[in-house]
């Protein structure tokens, strides 16, 4: 929709699948110690311009070592504390950013909510709904998050 080349990652080979089927350009296991070479080769040695990083404490350091030059981390997940090496962010001028929805001011919640029901509309944007739980089962779901074995966004349902 925005002309973007977008990597993706996971561990679970039924994830790449699914990952692939929904139009990602490459898809590595970020278990592989080999991924971060994939991912270069990929980038003709460039590197990567943007993470949306959903699990910091763990990729944040590897993160880095990607990026190309003025590239950026955004940090939308962490489970715990993150050391990584400066020199990583020095030598590419990047840059890290923790962002969070809440911190959105009315008016940029009310644009990205229009720009997500425009691309909803236009059929653009195509969420993957992985599971649907009754409300009761809230503490089921959010153990299944913590585990990341649900493919797609679980909803709850009242």
């Amino acid at each position: 929709w925005r002309g973007l080349t977008v990597i993706g990652t996971s561990s679970q080979s039924e994830h790449q699948k699914k990952l692939k089927g929904m139009g990602v350009h490459l898809v590595v296991d970020h278990n592989d110690p080999q991924h971060g070479k994939a991912i270069m080769e990929f980038t003709n040695g460039k590197g990567v311009d943007v993470v949306a990083e959903m699990l910091a404490n763990e990729n944040l350091d590897t993160d880095l070592s990607l990026l190309a030059k003025k590239g950026r981390v955004v940090v939308i997940g962490s489970r715990g504390r993150v050391e990584i090496s400066p020199r990583d962010l020095m030598s590419r001028d990047a840059s890290v950013r923790g962002m969070s929805f809440g911190n959105a001011s009315p008016e940029e919640k009310a644009q990205i909510f229009e720009e997500i029901r425009t691309g909803l509309e236009s059929g653009a944007l195509n969420p993957n709904v992985g599971i649907e739980l009754p409300l009761a089962k809230a503490v089921e779901a959010h153990k299944m998050i913590l585990g990341s074995h649900v493919f797609g966004k679980i909803i709850l349902i009242p």
